[in-house]
């Protein structure tokens, strides 16, 4: 077996593996994708939710009971853990959107090495044209 024949059948060997890693890599990109953008909406329902709190408007007024005050209170703390749960929200939306980010960029880095394999195999399994004797 001559050397530039084993160099096409390792390249076709690589280049099936490659195949392989980069479907699974699509795979998660796209998974990511659907993981951010229900990041996304939990985050945008969170700060609708927390922009949405009474909490302020009880503050305008006086508080000249001690129910009053209480309810204020309550309040205040139920705003306070949904501007919480927003800030959450939003840091989670910021993590899925730089994970899909980071799988995009595997992608397609792993999607130019099959492209770089693909063409590298092609030009070594290739074979020349030999000319024909003429009779």
């Amino acid at each position: 077996m001559s050397l530039h024949r084993f160099l096409a059948y390792l390249v076709m060997g690589c280049w099936i593996a490659v195949t392989a890693v980069v479907v699974g890599t699509a795979l998660q990109w796209f998974a990511a994708r659907g993981t951010s953008q229900v990041k996304m909406q939990r985050s945008r329902d969170a700060q609708r939710e927390a922009n949405g709190d009474p909490a302020a408007t009880l503050q305008r007024y006086p508080l000249d009971t001690a129910e009053d005050r209480e309810a204020a209170a309550r309040a205040q703390r139920t705003h306070e853990l949904l501007v919480l749960k927003a800030e959450t929200a939003n840091q989670e939306m910021s993590d899925a959107i730089q994970m899909e980010q980071v799988e995009q960029r595997q992608f397609w880095v792993e999607f130019g090495v099959w492209g770089g394999l693909t063409l590298l195999g092609s030009a070594l399994l290739a074979e020349k044209e030999r000319p024909t004797q003429a009779q």
